[in-house]
C-alpha cells in the first residue's frame, strides 16, 4: 500500500512538473502576455515622450499617440503598438522595453531585438538615447 500511494505521488508530481515546464515561456517566445493591470497613462502623460530619439546604435526611434493608443517605430520600419505599465515606462507584445528618465529627455531600450527591423541581434541587447 505505501508503495502504491509512493508511486502515485511521485507520478502526479512529475506530471504536474511536464505541464509547468510546458506552459513557461521560452526565450524565442514571439510574444508576451501583457498584464491586465497595465498603468493607465492619461494622453497628457504621453506628451513628454511624443519624439524622435536618436540611438546609441545610430537607429531614430519616434514615439507617437493614434486615438488613445501609443506607439513606437524606428525609422523605415513598421510601427509597433506600446503599453504603459508604468509612469515612464512601456512594453510591446514581442517584449521589448522602453524606460524612459528625465522627463522624457533620456531613453533606455531593453530587448532592442524583438522589435522589428531588418537586422538580427543578439538576446538582450540594450540600446540608450538622449533626446
Amino acid at each position: 500500500m505505501k508503495t502504491s500511494l509512493l508511486s502515485l505521488a511521485v507520478a502526479a508530481a512529475l506530471s504536474v512538473a511536464a505541464v509547468a515546464s510546458a506552459s513557461a515561456p521560452d526565450a524565442t517566445s514571439e510574444s508576451v502576455k501583457i498584464s491586465a493591470s497595465r498603468y493607465h497613462m492619461e494622453p497628457q502623460e504621453f506628451q513628454d515622450y511624443q519624439a524622435a530619439y536618436h540611438l546609441s546604435n545610430g537607429e531614430t526611434m519616434r514615439f507617437t499617440r493614434q486615438v488613445g493608443r501609443f506607439y513606437t517605430e524606428i525609422k523605415g520600419q513598421p510601427r509597433v503598438e506600446i503599453y504603459a505599465v508604468g509612469p515612464a515606462e512601456f512594453v510591446t507584445r514581442t517584449g521589448a522595453h522602453m524606460s524612459f528618465a528625465e522627463d522624457g529627455d533620456a531613453l533606455t531600450v531593453s530587448n532592442y531585438e524583438r522589435l522589428p527591423m531588418a537586422a538580427k541581434l543578439p538576446a538582450n541587447t540594450t540600446v540608450m538615447a538622449r533626446r
